[in-house]
């Protein structure tokens, strides 16, 4: 990742710019200008009608220069396809695009300390991402803490909104949480491993028993005494098969108070020695991958996700 502003990078914008129909904005650096005058000659008439992936990626790139905010060379028009959805993960509806209405999909940094990077961006409504504005994970965890919402949203809405901000602004040390999953994973989104734990298991409550067996066999790893461990995972997940036959949306299951409880236990129980290998079957299971606290920190730390001076 570019932790400096080059001129290159103001050049890029502006000759992808070109090659797109568009004009650079008012108060676009030389640099920008430069490339756009530069693509503008060499493509001539010849511009792309952009999708809206790539509308969105323009969008952007323009927004972060602004502000002086990295974007990671991965966040590419198929990387926001990658992470659209069709409904939005706080509130739930189905996003619209380009409507005007707060249900238009929208493109939020979920750690605003971070940069526009992979694992720190999702797909969400602009009703919802005008609610975080510029709240940081632990003014969202104080406010859900005290039963409060954030501004247009319900308190449910906001404990799925903590949700999505957990992973992504767990690079300060929060300690391990242990918070129930309110909303669905992302893709493309950090996550901690007792989110990913929670998701399996909820996936996993939707199947037949021989597969929740299986299930719980595997993440068993996680204890010495794997029989032990699978006695009490089983027990915790025939309780949240039994809350998400009447939820009205399944990850409202994993707020049942037993499992809750139970799930606890039993990663409290974890010893030092077994954690490696139960990230690894969590990562496997899942089909994420670790992201390291060191990459996190390069964007979201040490410079804040902006270019440094």
């Amino acid at each position: 990742m570019a932790q400096e502003y080059t001129a290159e990078i103001g050049r890029a914008l502006g000759w992808d710019l070109a090659y797109y129909g568009w004009n650079p904005r008012e108060d676009a650096p030389a640099d920008v200008r430069e490339g756009h005058a530069a693509g503008k000659a060499h493509h001539g008439s010849r511009t792309k009608q952009p999708t809206r992936f790539e509308r969105k990626w323009l969008q952007l790139r323009q927004n972060a220069l602004r502000r002086g905010r990295v974007v990671d060379r991965n966040v590419t028009p198929q990387f926001i396809e990658f992470i659209d959805y069709p409904t939005c993960p706080v509130t739930l509806v189905e996003l619209t695009h380009g409507t005007g209405e707060d249900t238009d999909w929208s493109v939020d940094r979920v750690n605003n300390d971070g940069a526009y990077a992979e694992g720190n961006l999702v797909v969400m409504s602009t009703r919802a991402n005008k609610a975080k504005g510029d709240k940081s994970f632990l003014d969202v965890t104080g406010l859900a803490a005290d039963g409060l919402a954030l501004p247009g949203l319900s308190l449910r809405e906001t404990l799925r909104m903590r949700c999505l901000m957990e992973g992504p602004c767990r690079v300060s040390d929060y300690g391990e949480p242990r918070n129930t999953l309110w909303t669905r994973l992302c893709r493309g989104s950090t996550r901690t491993d007792y989110q990913s734990l929670q998701h399996i298991l909820l996936m996993a409550a939707g199947e037949d028993s021989t597969h929740r067996n299986r299930i719980t066999k595997k993440l068993s790893v996680a204890h010495v005494d794997s029989k032990a461990s699978a006695n009490l995972l089983k027990i915790a997940l025939a309780s949240l098969v039994h809350r998400l036959k009447t939820a009205d949306y399944p990850y409202d299951a994993c707020g049942d108070v037993d499992f809750q409880s139970l799930l606890k236990r039993w990663a409290e129980a974890i010893p030092a020695s077994r954690k490696h290998a139960l990230k690894a079957e969590l990562d496997e299971t899942s089909g994420s991958r670790v992201v390291a606290k060191e990459t996190l920190r390069g964007w979201a730390l040490d410079t804040k996700g902006r270019y440094s001076a």
